[in-house]
């Protein structure tokens, strides 16, 4: 949905495309709501007269006289008790349909809720490794929780929108019957006023589309200052950093200050519009036209009810435009997300056995990251690709497990093609760890077993893989033990404790292939001596890819792969590649080793 698009009915496909026929029940309601009201406020007419004891005139409703005449045609005399019973009969079939309507509202509006964030939660999981990469994390983190939010808003602010354009619309059908000229012209009347309205409406829409792409900004920048916070802290450059984010604030301030400006304007004239409309229809019915003075009198009562939604529903639609944004939003995050989703295949991997990289090629624009590389990874054999920062070590084995897939080459899993895979069948015999523990909000528990349930089966597996990776005397020393809190990324525990339990993780997972990113670059030799003692472990019982720039870790894998400028220059295991390589050897003399 772009700027121009300002009307009401406009946004309805978008609803329905969620909704379906419950929106259809929906306006249903509210034209029967609209009847029997519009019918009751009639009644009124007759109930008058009869107070007053004067008599209705034959056409006293216009052509909403087939009121009066269905009551006599039942036999009943147009009586005081007669009209009171029907008023109260009207008014309460009403309010039984009122508290349905009101019912359906929240079931359209919770559904959709629902629907929206299923779909977004969807499409993120089917979202490639590449295609993530792509699109901007503030973006995706603005619409995922800011824009959500407006769009639970802006539905509810829609849905009351299309109950009053049904009202009014009921009542002006009503009008029209009773009084077809009266009504006639106050609705000519209502038209030239929207003229003034759209000029409203776009400049409003205008504003808040503007106001997403300065969120989207602020987003990004917040998520950085709290992921970096240590170094601008440490430095004192969150001074400056500060100023990017006052900057951005401000703008977003001016952006709503001058669409609040807009808005006033509309609802300020609104009211003084209708009263100048009505008194100039009356002023030209009394001075040019006859007409029966009951039914001019109904029509507009039934015009003012009217216009009552009238101006409710304007009041209702100028707080929707500026959140109508988000809808915009959301469905460009959907498309975007559509645009890059991850191929799904049915071919299922039912074990890592063999692993072969055959002949690969991966760039990046112009740039080549990987070039031309072979390898042969034997089932439960260990490996490590080692070189300088930009070798091309992580998007190797990024391309290995599945997340990134390559210009040229194929990756083979026996004698199964990987991309040509179901790949979600084979990363869940996966385990990663990076140099950065992935560490969730939650228990020691839930980060362990990924919220596995707390079966016998499940607590003898959680205690045995923490006794492998030497942490139960950890455990055994916490007031709430394995249900201990580890805080937002484990602020609470240390750096260490936290790559132990990112390790303890893949262990419960019972994976087929692990890769380490840089996993001990970060840590201290003696919990670096610890992770070794981990890893060593796992030799010979899955397969292993390392990725290390610290070749201690690294000393007692099968094979080692000296990467440079994307390319394989050399390999063997450790003896082999210390003997032949002056590169290598001069690493491990560097290091001490």
């Amino acid at each position: 949905m772009k700027n121009k698009l300002i009307n009401p009915l406009q946004y309805f496909p978008y609803f329905y495309k969620y909704l379906g026929n419950n929106m259809i029940l929906f306006i249903f309601l509210n034209i029967m709501v609209g009847l029997l009201d519009g019918i009751g406020l009639a009644m009124f007419i007759p109930l008058l007269a009869i107070v007053m004891g004067s008599e209705l005139e034959g056409e006293s409703l216009g052509k909403l006289n087939f009121i009066v005449d269905f009551i006599e045609g039942l036999g009943f005399g147009l009586n005081i008790y007669v009209v009171l019973a029907m008023l109260i009969s009207l008014f309460t079939i009403k309010g039984c349909i009122y508290y349905f309507k009101v019912i359906c509202l929240i079931k359209l509006r919770l559904t959709l809720i629902k629907k929206i964030r299923l779909s977004l939660i969807k499409k993120l999981r089917s979202l490639s490794y590449e295609g993530f990469t792509k699109i901007d994390q503030g973006k995706i983190q603005n619409n995922m929780i800011g824009e959500t939010t407006k769009l639970m808003s802006s539905c509810n602010l829609y849905f009351h929108v299309i109950q009053h354009i049904v009202m009014l619309f009921t009542y002006l059908v009503l009008a029209m019957l009773s009084n077809w000229k009266f009504a006639l012209m106050v609705g000519v009347g209502g038209l030239l006023t929207n003229v003034i309205y759209k000029y409203v409406n776009s400049k409003t829409k205008g504003f808040s589309l503007k106001q997403i792409g300065v969120s989207n900004e602020f987003n990004g920048f917040l998520i950085q200052s709290v992921h970096n916070f240590k170094y601008l802290k440490a430095t004192n450059y969150f001074d400056k950093y500060e100023r990017k984010l006052t900057d951005n604030i401000e703008q977003s301030l001016n952006i709503n200050y001058r669409m609040g400006k807009v808005s006033g304007f509309g609802e300020s004239i609104r009211e003084p519009l209708i009263i100048i409309i009505i008194a100039s229809v009356i002023m030209i019915m009394t001075l040019f036209f006859e007409g029966n003075t009951a039914s001019v009198l109904t029509s507009l009562l039934l015009i003012y009810r009217g216009l009552a939604h009238l101006v409710t529903m304007q009041g209702y639609w100028n707080d929707f435009l500026p959140l109508s944004s988000s809808i915009d939003s959301i469905e460009d995050m959907l498309r975007e997300f559509d645009n890059n989703k991850e191929e799904v295949n049915s071919t299922i991997i039912p074990a890592i056995s063999d692993i072969s990289v055959e002949n690969i090629s991966l760039s990046f624009g112009s740039k080549k990251v990987i070039d031309d590389v072979s390898l042969n990874i034997s089932k439960n054999k260990s490996i490590a690709f080692i070189g300088e920062s930009g070798a091309g070590k992580t998007t190797l084995a990024n391309v290995i497990c599945g997340l990134q897939k390559p210009s040229v080459g194929t990756i083979k899993i026996g004698n199964l093609s990987l991309y040509d895979c179901n790949l979600n069948s084979y990363r869940d015999k996966i385990g990663y760890i990076t140099q950065e523990s992935v560490i969730f909000d939650d228990t020691i528990y839930n980060n362990v077993t990924f919220w596995s349930e707390k079966t016998p089966e499940n607590m003898e597996k959680f205690y045995k893989t923490m006794e492998t990776v030497s942490l139960m005397s950890f455990i055994n020393n916490l007031e709430f033990k394995e249900d201990t809190e580890l805080g937002n990324n484990g602020l609470l525990i240390s750096g260490g404790q936290k790559q132990r339990i990112t390790i303890a993780r893949e262990l419960f997972k019972d994976i087929e292939l692990l890769i380490m990113d840089e996993a001990t670059s970060a840590l201290d030799s003696e919990t670096e001596k610890y992770i070794k003692e981990n890893i060593d472990l796992l030799q010979g019982k899955c397969t292993m890819i390392i990725i290390a720039h610290r070749l201690s870790t690294i000393k007692d894998v099968d094979e080692i792969y000296l990467m440079d400028k994307g390319k394989i220059k050399e390999y063997g295991n450790f003896e082999e590649l210390y003997t032949k390589s002056e590169k290598f050897k001069n690493l491990v003399e560097l290091q001490k080793l």
